[in-house]
């Protein structure tokens, strides 16, 4: 007979999963919701693992109510992982914290749920643990069915941040065939051999959604100004608003990192796009875009001058020195109309001017606003919101391909991911970034032939 002390856990998680399906959407639909709540699966998962019980209500096995399920997906295997392989049944590896001796031998794999979570879920399956062991084989189901799986989610190990584009393509696998997004969660070990799973809603390939539609949403948007620090006056319009871009060519140096010209001339040379300022072309059919300078970060973006058009500044020893300077609004207007360049002032009044300069004064595609040239190799520092590609741009080449460098480089130098947006500066209808999750960049293992 099960005690009272045996029941408490048992309660505590079944609360645990009736929280989560009140904060779904769709209540109906509990599945639907772990599904999406990658935050909420991670909890109940690292719940699992330190459920180390003795035995499950009914007589049931460890793997009825305790631990994780979880099976390692090969490197090089199809992104199809739920098919299944040889044999009447699959062999899975129970995971919990009164059992640090069993790791899994894959960095990337994926979660069964426990049998209870299945049965409510409408998702039940057979299973049998090996005797005194950590093996649990259950037996085949639907593998032409996977939205009937019970599969809870995907998961790549931290220590192998490459890894991750690998449960990418499981991710997007299982989405295309069920229209369901599985969470990807970080996998970690201590050197005690405790695992844990985590959640990071940036490492999501649906992720890019939001990243395109928030800077869709700073193109179109003309504040006359951005709140300042309390006690100070406002800023300009920039500062929470617009697109501040940078294209450069893949190369020697990190994509991310000021150029040896930059670092010559003080300055890195961006693009800036918003609806009212005109800009229909960038230079570089590949290259980035900084979070506002509003944003709070590591390390916070200096604007040093702007050019409304292309200021020449390439091999310049003084990029905001060398073509002249306007101190006032006034003179940057005139110089401008005399068909001259200068470097404009950043304040408020300066910033207006570029704008009505871009406006009065047609024919010019892109424009250079001139930040601070920053610390070499600080790339988990910098404000870093997206990668982008375009068809537009000035010079020609392979955005996609090289855009998809610059993802991976980011990912194995600095552990970060940001996704690959495409960049129309022409769209009619505001919306001049779009994502696809077949844009990102594909890992398929070392031992893949794709």
């Amino acid at each position: 007979m099960m005690t009272y002390r045996r029941l408490i856990p048992l309660c505590l998680l079944l609360l645990l999963l009736l929280a989560t399906c009140v904060q779904a959407r769709d209540t109906s639909s509990l599945r639907t919701q772990v599904r999406q709540t990658g935050a909420q699966t991670a909890q109940v998962l690292n719940f699992r693992l330190g459920r180390t019980v003795d035995e499950c209500p009914g007589a049931n096995p460890l793997f009825a109510c305790s631990g994780v399920l979880v099976q390692s997906v090969a490197a090089g295997k199809p992104a199809t992982f739920w098919k299944l392989g040889a044999g009447a049944q699959q062999t899975f590896l129970l995971l919990r914290n009164d059992a640090p001796q069993v790791n899994p031998p894959g960095k990337v794999g994926f979660v069964f749920q426990d049998r209870f979570s299945a049965i409510a879920q409408d998702r039940p399956y057979t299973a049998k643990q090996a005797d005194g062991g950590w093996e649990v084989a259950i037996d085949n189901w639907n593998d032409q069915a996977p939205a009937g799986v019970a599969i809870e989610a995907v998961y790549y190990d931290i220590a192998d941040p490459k890894a991750l584009l690998r449960a990418h393509n499981a991710q997007r696998a299982f989405f295309d065939v069920t229209g369901e997004w599985l969470p990807v969660l970080r996998f970690s070990r201590t050197e005690a051999g405790q695992v844990s799973f985590g959640f990071n809603q940036m490492e999501q390939l649906y992720y890019g959604y939001s990243v395109a539609a928030r800077l869709n949403a700073r193109y179109t948007a003309t504040p006359p100004s951005c709140p300042g620090n309390p006690g100070e006056a406002d800023n300009p319009s920039y500062y929470c608003s617009g697109l501040l871009t940078r294209g450069t060519a893949v190369g020697k140096f990190h994509a991310w990192n000021p150029s040896p010209s930059s670092d010559t001339g003080g300055s890195v040379s961006f693009t800036w796009l918003r609806k009212d300022y005109n800009t229909p072309q960038v230079v570089w059919p590949q290259g980035f875009v900084m979070a506002p300078m509003s944003t709070p970060a590591a390390y916070r973006l200096k604007l040093n001058c702007i050019y409304p058009f292309d200021g020449g500044t390439t091999g310049l020893s003084g990029m905001c020195v060398d073509r002249g300077v306007c101190n006032s609004a006034q003179e940057a207007l005139a110089t401008y109309r005399a068909g001259k360049l200068c470097a404009i002032q950043p304040d408020k009044e300066g910033f207006e001017a570029s704008i009505t300069i871009r406006q009065e004064i047609p024919g010019h595609a892109w424009n250079e606003w001139m930040i601070d040239t920053w610390p070499q190799n600080i790339g988990k520092q910098l404000p870093l919101e997206a990668f982008f590609h375009t068809s537009t741009s000035l010079y020609k080449g392979e955005g996609l391909r090289d855009s998809q460098i610059f993802q991976r480089d980011l990912l194995n130098t600095d552990s970060r991911y940001l996704p690959i947006l495409d960049l129309n500066a022409t769209a009619a209808d505001g919306q001049v970034f779009t994502y696809s999750p077949q844009d990102q960049s594909v890992d398929w293992g070392a031992d893949s032939q794709r």
